[in-house]
């Protein structure tokens, strides 16, 4: 089967969203109370449902589609109301039409995920489908389905240990559009070491971390031709390299290279000559 299944009346919540929650918890109220339709389980809830719903009615080992969301379109394709799930022409249509009859068969959810081919890496798709007894013989399902990603907590975490000293910062601007200082939005944990600094950087402007006070680059970083590619400055504290995107500026920070110490300060004059006289 090319989906993932949980059946079952409870699902690990790290597996779930806020709303996929709210639904499993409701379901679970509504039958216990003899109160369970479509009506009060879509009613009342967080946010709007039904872009991202799908409803189906049992016909025979069979489910037909009464209703499919904006938002699940694609993963449905070319599904419409009146058509049924075994005529699909989705190469996953025979999984879900499996998971379908178990949830009718045994009345309780189940959880799932998948991927699709038109989504991007990092991207999958999460589904509850929760059951609803119309008659002795008829079943409706509901199916919620979000599309979720783990790119940005992926990407964060791996930007947070970085070895490299980092900081992302989005323009600020004067009243002529020269860029003057930048609002920090990101600093990883090297950064952090190499400033010295471990507060928070809500509100935190580049020109009040003290290695930042008197530099003055940033009209640079966004002028009518700007220089293609990283720039590479160099300040009293550190060497940058400032990294240019569309809505925001980067900024790694490397220790200075210092010049060798015997090659940087002449050398007295009574050293001088007896380096002189050992060369001799």
């Amino acid at each position: 089967m090319a989906l993932e299944v949980i059946y079952g009346a409870s699902i690990p919540r790290e597996l779930t969203t806020p709303t996929m929650e709210y639904l499993w918890v409701k379901w679970k109220t509504l039958r216990a109370t003899s109160q369970l339709d479509l009506q009060r389980l879509t009613e009342e809830s967080r946010g709007s449902l039904r872009p991202n719903i799908v409803c189906l009615i049992s016909t025979g080992d069979d489910f037909m589609f009464l209703y499919v969301g904006e938002n699940v379109k694609s993963v449905h394709q070319p599904a419409s109301s009146g058509s049924l799930v075994s005529k699909v022409a989705n190469p996953r249509a025979p999984d879900f039409l499996q998971v379908y009859r178990k949830v009718a068969s045994t009345m309780s959810p189940a959880f799932v995920r998948f991927t699709s081919d038109s989504l991007e890496s990092g991207q999958l798709w999460v589904r509850i489908v929760l059951p609803i007894q119309l008659s002795e013989n008829s079943v409706m399902l509901v199916s919620y389905s979000e599309m979720i990603s783990h790119q940005i907590e992926v990407y964060e975490q791996l930007f947070r240990t970085a070895p490299d000293a980092m900081l992302v910062a989005c323009a600020i601007a004067n009243d002529a559009g020269h860029t003057v200082d930048g609002w920090i939005t990101m600093m990883n944990d090297r950064a952090r070491e190499m400033l010295g600094f471990s507060g928070s950087i809500a509100n935190l402007r580049l020109s009040e971390l003290p290695q930042f006070k008197n530099v003055d680059f940033w009209g640079r970083l966004y002028a009518s031709r700007p220089v293609a590619g990283p720039q590479a400055l160099k300040t009293e504290d550190f060497d940058l390299e400032v990294l240019r995107f569309p809505h925001a500026f980067g900024l790694r920070l490397r220790p200075k290279i210092l010049t060798d110490v015997r090659e940087a300060i002449p050398l007295a004059p009574a050293a001088a000559a007896s380096n002189s006289r050992e060369r001799a």
